[in-house]
């Protein structure tokens, strides 16, 4: 966190959730945002950086990836069955080294701070990787992701992830959160299910699934059959004591009192009956357009229907399993491709605002008391629309980001001026 009274300076600031400013100037004092203006003031007794010709908003939010599978980059082929790709990504994962998986993360940490992330939600299954996670300059919020369809298994599992919890909590000014991420409706059981939302709500954190991915979960939820029966059985974790609901996935969370604020990953596979769901439970949804396209999927999550229902959507890039990259200006772009109703600034406030309230991190945006978390983009010409800079094809840069007053990135040869 910067201590050093500072301002910036700049051609147009759009906070993405209140008001623009033109020409003016954004104050901050111990890494929080004081005042943001139209015009400049004749004196200042701080730090300014001069980046008057540039484009500001919020830092992006990425509000679902896997940083920890970034070493399986180009080892995980397409695969026509999901269960198949599954396979390949527990074999691979299994022989991928420490140092190579450590290795990978950094990297890939420093492409989405690069394409302007300054917040993360992000899925892990080694509690080693606290340490290097804190090393990370953006806001995190990590999700411990727990597996296990075996009933007699739920309580042991459960009391593993609160101990991860408590012995973790999140201190005063810290950039890392921790929260909750029973895997998938495949792969785990209503009590599993159950004790995590419990645990959830006792230490008042988040909840996060991936839901409705491929069509054959809603077979296996709505009939007990399928591919995901096979494969369950194949790694004998089976529980023969359970029973097909005969509902689609949300409705089944639904069922067992764990949809309620859920953030839900994909969707891509609702009953129209699901929108009501998911809204009058309070939840929100990442989509994924990377991971979407990268699997070929013909059918995606309707995110103009969700957000017409109120519900929150942010963007994610999922993992580099199934993913060819993890900048987040492709998925950006990606985005606009893939749900063409809206508008260029929508796109961003999902990259923006709308992650942020999907995670329910702390508030971000840029309004007084608010983190000072801005990413800036310099103008090509006096005519340019803002919300065209972060589409341009060939850019895969923001000009500067910043977390909490200070910079983690600024491009190279092309930095502000002090003054």
């Amino acid at each position: 966190m910067a201590d050093a009274l500072t301002r910036i300076l700049f051609q147009k600031l759009v906070s993405m959730s209140g008001d623009d400013y033109e020409e003016g100037e954004i104050v901050i004092d111990k890494g929080r945002i004081v005042e943001t203006r139209s015009g400049t003031s004749e004196s200042f007794a701080g730090v300014t950086q001069d980046w008057s010709d540039c484009l500001i908003l919020p830092g992006f939010v990425n509000a679902h990836c896997h940083l920890s599978l970034s070493g399986l980059q180009g080892k995980v082929a397409r695969q026509e069955r999901f269960v198949d790709w599954i396979e390949s990504v527990v074999t691979e994962n299994a022989a991928l080294s420490w140092a190579d998986r450590v290795e990978a993360l950094h990297r890939e940490a420093r492409t989405l701070i690069e394409s302007g992330v300054t917040a993360l939600g992000d899925y892990f299954s080694y509690p080693e990787l606290l340490v290097e996670y804190q090393t990370l300059p953006f806001r995190q919020l990590l999700f411990l992701e727990t597996l296990g369809f075996q009933s007699a298994l739920a309580g042991e599992k459960a009391r593993s992830v609160e101990d991860l919890l408590q012995e973790h909590p999140a201190g005063a000014g810290s950039l890392i959160r921790l929260a909750v991420a029973p895997h998938a409706p495949y792969s785990v059981s209503p009590d599993l299910f159950k004790a995590l939302k419990k645990l959830a709500d006792k230490m008042d954190c988040r909840v996060s699934c991936h839901v409705a991915e491929v069509v054959a979960e809603t077979q296996f939820l709505s009939q007990g059959e399928g591919d995901f029966l096979k494969l369950l059985h194949q790694r004998e974790v089976y529980d023969p004591s359970w029973t097909p609901p005969g509902v689609s996935p949300v409705r089944y969370l639904e069922q067992l009192g764990v949809l309620q604020d859920m953030v839900t990953i994909h969707l891509n596979y609702l009953e129209k009956s699901d929108l009501n769901r998911l809204a009058e439970s309070n939840a929100s949804a990442v989509f994924c357009p990377g991971s979407t396209r990268w699997f070929g999927r013909r059918t995606w999550m309707p995110v103009k229907d969700l957000l017409d229902r109120g519900i929150s959507v942010g963007l994610g890039t999922d993992s580099l399993a199934s993913n060819d990259s993890l900048n987040f200006l492709y998925e950006i772009r990606l985005s606009e491709e893939m749900v063409p109703e809206l508008h260029r600034s929508e796109i961003l406030w999902l990259a923006t605002v709308g992650g942020s309230q999907a995670l329910n991190i702390e508030k971000l945006g840029l309004e007084p008391g608010q983190p000072a978390d801005l990413i800036g983009f310099r103008f090509r010409s006096s005519e340019e629309d803002w919300w065209d800079l972060p589409f341009d094809r060939d850019r895969r840069q923001v000009d500067f980001s910043m977390v909490s007053g200070e910079f983690i990135f600024q491009k190279p040869n092309n930095k502000g001026r002090n003054q």
